[in-house]
């Protein structure tokens, strides 16, 4: 793995890749920064946003097509769309009824969504002065839209009438298409799944409840555990939209299959670890992995790793969360789960063993692998073309794991800086590294 210059950025949450992964997008204060994906010291557009209350840029999203990039500033109400082609045009967004909370695009980068406080509305913006403005009531901003595979439809979280529902509207007209009631206390998350055939919505963490839609709004199956607790923390679909994984706040993950909606397993995180299971545990030594000179001039500041692999059975290190009681808030439950590009893989994280990563092979819903970190799991991320799993846990090093190739970890060679999040360039071939107020491109190298 070779590593760039530190570049600087303000956000790490906002340091973005183009969908064509040519481009990545960074806002420092108050200017937006758009640097070449694969020399980023060429930098392609400056724009400058001119926000007057910090922390200025809080939103950067590139639209479908990597021509145009979305920036909101909520402290001062405004969002501006820039074109990546034209440096002198610029739309600006204003909604003269109430404050913007949320913008993002529509999948046909023509369109702008934003969301009104109070969830009084949602407005629907075109980038074309002459298309007139249209608005949906009742959406409920906390719940994120979720837009069918190939764009055509929308899928949106509603309430009205003290009852939630899931309302289908058509991308081309924006005309509601069905609306479907869903028998949750608050709707918490509405996903499509990858081959746009069936949407999830799932409750509030206080009930596991999990409603299955096809297209046509005919229910395909409520799910509520026996032993129902706790309710969904995170929500993943396989890539082909066969398995729906549903981590709980109970630990565990339940893998429902595409034909009953029934579960066909229940991985449980366990703090003893047997059989034919690769545990790899992160250990400190007193030397330097990188021969960089500038690494052995930090080393009196790094805390140098390696990884080694323990045999079972063997025990995981667990956490008791502060306080059970508010699920919401507390640090428990599976907070990652996540398949890999060829759905032959599934990644996850508990809460109350943060300092392990686990990785299941989904064909007999077996665990294959725990790593062990020092440090908590802050990002883990599977490669979008291979099978390949990119995590980090605040240190200045990059960790991967691959099938049938172990673990390894990578000193960031220019600086002791601890790395908060990473994010994948869509092509594969590179990682996007932030840490406070800096970050740095990682490229794969065989």
């Amino acid at each position: 793995m070779e590593f760039t210059d530190l570049y600087k950025q303000s956000n790490s949450q906002l340091v973005s890749f183009s969908p064509d992964g040519k481009f990545i997008a960074v806002a420092v204060e108050h200017r937006l920064i758009v640097r070449d994906a694969e020399t980023p010291k060429k930098i392609y557009r400056v724009y400058n946003c001119s926000y007057e209350t910090a922390p200025y840029i809080q939103e950067i999203s590139w639209s479908p097509d990597s021509l145009f990039l979305l920036t909101a500033s909520y402290a001062t109400d405004r969002v501006d769309v820039w074109s990546l082609e034209d440096e002198g045009w610029r739309c600006s967004i204003h909604d003269e009824v109430s404050r913007v909370e949320k913008a993002l695009w529509a999948p046909d980068s023509q369109h702008v969504l934003t969301f009104s406080e109070l969830d009084l509305r949602l407005s629907i913006w075109s980038l074309h002065g002459r298309d007139e403005r249209r608005y949906i009531q009742y959406p409920k901003s906390s719940v994120p839209v979720a837009f069918h595979p190939e764009g055509t439809y929308m899928a949106l979280a509603q309430r009205h009438d003290y009852h939630d529902y899931v309302a289908i509207y058509a991308t081309d007209s924006w005309q509601l298409i069905k609306e479907i009631e869903v028998a949750t206390v608050d709707l918490t998350g509405v996903m499509w799944s990858p081959d746009g055939l069936h949407i999830v919505a799932w409750d509030t963490a206080s009930s596991f409840c999990v409603v299955v839609v096809n297209v046509a709004g005919i229910t395909k199956r409520q799910y509520q555990p026996e032993d129902e607790g706790l309710g969904i923390r995170t929500c993943a679909w396989s890539p082909t939209g066969q398995l729906l994984a549903l981590g709980g706040y109970d630990k565990k993950i339940r893998v429902l299959n595409h034909l009953t909606w029934r579960p066909i397993a229940t991985l449980v995180h366990r703090p003893q670890i047997s059989g034919e299971v690769d545990v790899f545990t992160e250990t400190e030594v007193g030397q330097s992995l990188t021969q960089s000179s500038q690494a052995v001039m930090a080393s009196k500041q790094r805390v140098h790793t390696r990884f080694d692999l323990e045999s079972t059975p063997t025990s995981i290190k667990t956490v008791v969360p502060q306080d059970i009681h508010r699920a919401a808030e507390a640090k428990i439950g599976a907070s990652v789960v996540e398949f890999n590009a060829e759905g032959t893989l599934l990644a996850s994280v508990n809460e109350s063993m943060p300092n392990s990563l686990w990785v299941w092979r989904v064909a007999d819903m077996r665990l294959i692998t725990v790593i062990q970190t020092i440090k908590p799991v802050r990002t883990c991320k599977w490669s979008p073309v291979e099978s390949v799993l990119a995590f980090v846990t605040g240190m200045a090093t990059v960790y991967v794991w691959k099938q049938d190739q172990g673990c390894h970890l990578f000193e960031i060679p220019t600086a002791t800086v601890n790395v908060s999040s990473l994010a994948w360039n869509p092509n594969g071939n590179s990682l996007a590294i932030t840490a406070k107020n800096v970050f740095t491109l990682a490229f794969i190298t065989e």
